[in-house]
């Protein structure tokens, strides 16, 4: 072989290294990008409904888990209004990437509890505050949960609610769930301290239907009054009507769709 081809040759791998080097290195940039993008930026909140067990949220977690694993805090509100602190992350875990799973012992299915929960929830998350440094957070109430949280964040406890930015609904009964007897003393308060919600950047109202204009539960129409205390006073308000075939209020949280909405909406953000 002459010392001219020999030449060429180490110049052609020479420039092929550099070319695949160049990609490799612009795919770890990509890679690093992307994780930026796509990692948790605040830590989400999970509120349940009446008659709720510390389970409830269980397969939503898990299906959470199934793309990145997150660490869990529970936190219990007793009868009598105490709280059981339970912590299933390391000191190391960056807060940003916790799931907080709120639970009332006490979530009997009237109004006088969910005025009581309000408290419990302001105190629970005062809690976390001074315990984990927590200062921002997004947040999902679940049924009668979107009516305590609502309720919080109007500043309708009895503790300055913490900065959050966004919040899913899922079932929410803002007006009750008998459509001939609309059920307001609940909802006329939050209407009148409304103007609390133009702190919020996004709010996502979700209604479930069978096919009866209701999840066989909390009618659509009561899950849809929410645009009443949020349009036009959250940044961006979106609401929607999941229709699947075997959707049941008690089976909400259960759902895929319900997972990726979250993921999208609240993980993300």
């Amino acid at each position: 072989m002459s010392k001219k081809i020999l030449v060429s040759l180490l110049a052609c791998g020479a420039f092929l290294l550099l070319i695949i080097g160049l990609g490799l290195s612009n795919q770890l940039h990509s890679d690093q990008a992307s994780h930026v993008i796509s990692s948790q930026r605040r830590p989400l909140i999970l509120i349940p409904g009446s008659d709720s067990m510390s389970n409830d949220f269980d397969v939503l977690i898990k299906q959470l888990n199934a793309q990145q694993t997150h660490p869990i805090v529970k936190l219990t509100v007793t009868k009598d209004q105490q709280l059981k602190f339970q912590e299933i992350r390391t000191k190391d875990t960056p807060l940003n990437d916790t799931i907080i799973v709120v639970h009332f012992e006490n979530s009997r299915d009237n109004n006088e509890t969910i005025v009581e929960q309000t408290n419990g929830l302001a105190a629970a998350i005062t809690y976390l505050h001074k315990r984990l440094g927590l200062k921002t957070a997004n947040a999902l109430g679940y049924s009668n949960g979107g009516l305590i949280l609502s309720r919080y964040l109007a500043g309708l406890s009895d503790k300055t609610p913490l900065s959050i930015r966004s919040i899913m609904l899922v079932g929410t009964p803002f007006i009750g769930t008998n459509t001939n007897q609309p059920d307001t003393t609940l909802f006329k308060p939050l209407k009148t301290h409304r103007q609390a919600f133009k702190s919020l950047h996004a709010v996502v109202n979700v209604a479930g239907d069978t096919g009866q204009s209701s999840d066989g539960i909390v009618p659509v129409s009561s899950v849809q009054a929410g645009q009443q205390l949020f349009m036009q006073q959250a940044q961006r308000y979106t609401q929607m009507t999941v229709n699947e075939a075997g959707l049941s209020h008690t089976n909400f949280l259960q759902q895929r769709y319900l997972a990726r909405l979250v993921r999208q909406n609240l993980l993300n953000q």
